[in-house]
């Protein structure tokens, strides 16, 4: 299904005003410093920060994929939601003291607190290579998601290439001019954009004459009673709960946000409206996943990912029929919107948070020499650099890369034994930290190359890998204690 001029006229207006967004926020830039490009001084205040992580956490999976599996694997999808929903309580784990530390230390990279913790440099570059990786990998098949999405949604006007260009090319004039400050603003924007697009097309569907199950009471509840009936297959539920809420927790692009709070009770208050907004955002599109295998059954695997655009055009459909088509056409636009604000939201983040740590743990660790506004110079020529680097990857590099996507929480969740547990854990050494993260990434990759490996393949990688690394952080750290009380025994 393609756009029609007024839906492409809306989603036009809405690139545009990305680049607005970003001047004005050059215009608010108090100083040129590593601090003000990378957190916005440091200073965002409850509102911001909860658009910024609001925006940041939804990807344009939330509106492929996830409805893609509601709509195949029934409540089994739901997990995604509770396992969002998790993040926000392990934010609560450490959030408030590293921010604390933060303020005190005045960290900017995340490798500014492995440094701090730790004063390890083999583990700052172990664990930014893990960053890295996974940052690559998320920005990588984002920006070929939104290349499909936006060529699909011109009906091949906007080509595949073409449509990844245009929209870096965008992300970087922002990011540019604005730094965080700019990422943050768009985000605002963007995240208005995801509710919108997550709750209208949700109402509009299920109140619509054809296909809305609201207006058949008895169809409902026996739609609700075939959902709670379903078998919950609980070790695999449990499982991926675990790995999206202590993963996701522990995202570099998350980790910078808690540094550029403006102090704790910000932070609070901004997690705790996030902790309810996938039954907002993530739930509605479930339930529309859910309702399409009653709708349009017989679905192939790659359609089930598009069942929310299949519904959306057959209530076009049914408007052109009655006449008010053209009343309703902006919801298309709207969706695709929705899923642009997710994707180009990911993205930009992850470009962001990738310079800061090429900027800060590398460049100016190298040269502590150079001055805040050279720096500042460097991380904005730095956006481009990469940004440019990371549209060639992603037009040029074969589909089979993609499927190296699924690593991204498997590697990710083995940093948080170094963040979490280092902040609680005091006498937490180095040595233990760095060799289980070794251990849990080469775990992770293996069982992905060789499944049939798993103890049991209902619990995911991810975690299994998880418990190599803190079997082998603790046995590395036992080693360590006796061999200290050996030492002043002696």
């Amino acid at each position: 299904m393609t756009l029609d001029n007024t839906g492409t006229t809306l989603v036009v207006v809405y690139l545009t005003s990305l680049l607005l967004v970003g001047w004005l926020a050059k215009q608010a830039s108090g100083e040129s410093s590593l601090k003000d490009y990378y957190l916005a001084g440091g200073s965002l205040g409850a509102m911001s920060l909860f658009f910024t992580l609001y925006a940041t956490q939804y990807s344009g999976n939330s509106f492929f994929a996830l409805p893609g599996k509601a709509y195949r694997d029934g409540i089994m999808a739901g997990a995604f939601i509770v396992g969002v929903m998790s993040i926000v309580l392990v934010y609560q784990l450490y959030a408030p003291r590293l921010l604390r530390i933060a303020q005190r230390e005045n960290f900017i990279s995340v490798g500014d607190f492995i440094l701090w913790r730790y004063r390890s440099t083999p583990l700052l570059f172990a664990v930014n290579a893990v960053f890295v990786v996974v940052l690559v990998t998320f920005i990588l098949g984002n920006l070929k998601a939104i290349g499909l999405l936006l060529s699909t949604a011109s009906g091949g006007t906007l080509g595949f290439a073409p449509a990844i260009v245009l929209v870096c090319v965008i992300m970087a004039i922002y990011e540019t001019l604005g730094g965080m400050r700019g990422v943050i603003w768009t985000d605002m924007i963007q995240g208005l954009l995801l509710m919108a697009g997550s709750l209208v097309v949700f109402l509009l569907l299920l109140t619509s004459t054809d296909n809305g199950i609201m207006n058949e009471p008895a169809r409902l509840v026996q739609v609700t009673g075939e959902f709670f009936s379903q078998p919950i297959p609980t070790i695999q539920f449990i499982s991926l709960v675990l790995l999206i809420a202590l993963g996701a927790a522990v995202y570099p692009q998350a980790i910078q946000r808690i540094y550029a709070a403006r102090n704790i009770t910000v932070l609070r208050r901004s997690y705790f409206f996030m902790f309810f907004m996938p039954l907002l955002t993530t739930l509605p599109l479930f339930l529309i996943g859910f309702s399409g295998a009653d709708w349009f059954p017989d679905l192939t695997r790659s359609e089930t990912e598009q069942v929310v655009i299949f519904a959306i055009g057959d209530l076009l459909g049914a408007g052109s029929d009655s006449g008010s088509g053209l009343s309703l056409s902006w919801l298309l636009a709207l969706y695709i919107g929705a899923a642009v604000a997710a994707i180009m939201s990911t993205i930009d983040s992850g470009l962001l948070t990738m310079g800061s740590i090429l900027n800060k743990d590398f460049i100016a660790r190298r040269h502590p020499q150079l001055p805040q506004d050279q720096l500042h110079r460097i991380g904005r020529r730095l956006t481009w650099v990469l940004m440019a680097v990371m549209a060639i990857m992603a037009i040029v590099l074969p589909n089979t890369i993609w499927s190296l996507l699924v690593l991204k929480l498997e590697l990710v969740i083995q940093v948080f034994p170094a963040v979490v547990i280092g902040l609680r854990f005091s006498k937490l050494q180095s040595s233990s930290v760095l060799a289980g993260l070794i251990v849990g990434c080469a775990i992770a990759i293996a069982l992905r190359l060789w499944p049939e490996m798993s103890p049991a393949p209902a619990v995911h990688s991810g975690l299994w890998a998880l418990l190599g690394n803190l079997a082998t952080l603790g046995l590395v750290q036992l080693i360590k204690s006796r061999h200290k009380k050996y030492e002043v025994s002696q």
